[in-house]
């Protein structure tokens, strides 16, 4: 029993050192294959944004935005595009800005709001028919609604809302593609809540 037991315990301290070197390679080559991925993914957006005539200096530019954006939003999301960030539910889609391309369109059945006037900076798109607070999604925290466009489908309204220690309505928009810009309105900069539909 004392002889077996004294090769038990060299036995068993090597099979926990490969054991451990095992879960260590394990553990190596998922990082591995993470970062693979992310590397994948920045390659991927690098060229999407060469491909609409990007600098990789501008590119760079664009994803420390989304990167800040990503940081900052509070609800689960990923970076899906270049410059394109979506909530993991699929409710919402921010599409940063970029120079020089063009960010004023709202894919039909989406309440699509912008911090900038005229359709212009951050977008954000709504699908989902649910109460929604602007102060979670980033580039919309502090009252930077400046326009919007409402291309849901005809009748469907979207309410607009400023909390003022309550939920208080501050107008209404009936689709099909009522847009407007709010930077000449006393509601530019000023709403919280968006009711979608």
């Amino acid at each position: 029993m004392k002889f077996r037991s004294r090769i038990t315990k060299p036995v068993s301290a090597v099979l926990c050192v490969m054991a451990l070197a095992v879960g260590a390679g394990s553990t190596a080559a998922a990082a591995a294959a993470t970062d693979r991925t992310a590397q994948s993914a920045e390659s991927k957006y690098a060229a999407q944004a060469k491909a609409v005539g990007l600098s990789s200096r501008q590119a760079a530019q664009v994803q420390d935005r989304v990167d800040a954006q990503l940081a900052d939003i509070k609800v689960p999301a990923e970076q899906v595009a270049y410059n394109e960030i979506r909530a993991k539910d699929g409710s919402a889609i921010i599409t940063v800005s970029v120079p020089g391309v063009a960010n004023t369109s709202c894919d039909y059945e989406y309440l699509c709001l912008w911090t900038g006037p005229n359709w212009t900076d951050s977008k954000l798109a709504f699908y989902q028919c649910r109460d929604y607070d602007l102060s979670h999604y980033s580039a919309f925290r502090n009252d930077t609604l400046t326009s919007y466009k409402n291309n849901q489908t005809t009748g469907t309204v979207a309410r607009f809302y400023n909390w003022e220690g309550r939920k208080v309505y501050k107008f209404g928009s009936t689709a099909y593609h009522t847009e407007d810009s709010l930077s000449n309105t006393p509601w530019d900069n000023m709403i919280d809540i968006v009711d979608v539909c």
